[in-house]
């Protein structure tokens, strides 16, 4: 889901392979709120309470992540902005989303070549229930390249990915390209700001292909605890209006 996307972003940009010097476990939590109308008429609000759990070593990394949703709208959206065709009305639900496995190899180390890349495969599983219009009961399928440079306290990224979408009962979804480009800067030892635009492919041929801008601020709060802020602005009828929201992540 988008808001799963946007949490592993975050703690992933702000810690690539130059700072993994040895294996970590870490878990992940935070808050998020969404506003949009997604093409329709009424907007549709969301909360969510984030959980993801990462083990980290140099070479890979393994997470796996899910969130309690509420939702006020009218069921047209999953949380990600995907349509449903539902014809729901205006009302609150809540539950468990999709779960959201990921693996992730560190290819290139960028402190011994030009650049570092990583390759990244993700699958989301259809757990989030559909009758409360929290998901689409399908699997997705992810594969994901990112290059990343340190250029002194810059940090500049590219990720391209392509996603084969489980379509639900109502709709047909189309396999769809997705990218982000982005930069982090490192304004101190411990707290560092960055930014990303993410595009995807519309996942419906009459659909509105997903166009957002994602802003951070990164504080290492000490050795262990990191806290980010966020804010989101969208630019397409398959992203939401604006959102916001927090990550707290310790390392073990």
């Amino acid at each position: 889901m988008r808001i799963l996307f946007l949490f592993c972003t975050l703690l992933s940009t702000n810690c690539p392979s130059a700072f993994a010097t040895e294996s970590r476990l870490s878990l992940s939590m935070g808050l998020d709120y969404s506003s949009g109308q997604y093409g329709s008429a009424t907007s549709t609000h969301t909360w969510a309470l984030p959980l993801s759990l990462k083990y980290r070593t140099d070479d890979w990394s393994v997470r796996l992540s899910s969130a309690w949703l509420r939702i006020e709208g009218d069921g047209n959206v999953t949380p990600d902005g995907d349509p449903l065709n539902s014809t729901g009305n205006n009302a609150i639900t809540e539950g468990a989303g999709d779960m959201v496995g990921s693996f992730t190899y560190h290819l290139v180390d960028e402190r011994a070549a030009w650049a570092g890349f990583d390759v990244t495969g993700k699958i989301k599983f259809g757990t989030a229930s559909t009758e409360k219009f929290l998901g689409t009961g399908q699997n997705d399928y992810t594969i994901q390249a990112e290059a990343f440079k340190p250029l002194g306290n810059w940090m500049p990224f590219l990720s391209l990915g392509y996603k084969w979408k489980g379509d639900p009962d109502t709709i047909e979804y189309r396999n769809v390209w997705l990218v982000s480009l982005g930069t982090d800067y490192r304004v101190s030892p411990t707290i560092s700001v960055g930014g990303s635009h993410d595009w995807q492919q519309a996942v419906t041929a009459t659909g509105s292909a997903v166009s957002e801008t994602l802003l951070y601020l990164n504080v290492r709060l000490n050795a262990a605890n990191r806290l980010n802020l966020y804010a989101v602005g969208g630019f397409s009828d398959a992203s939401p209006d604006w959102g916001s929201g927090f990550t707290l992540s310790h390392r073990f």
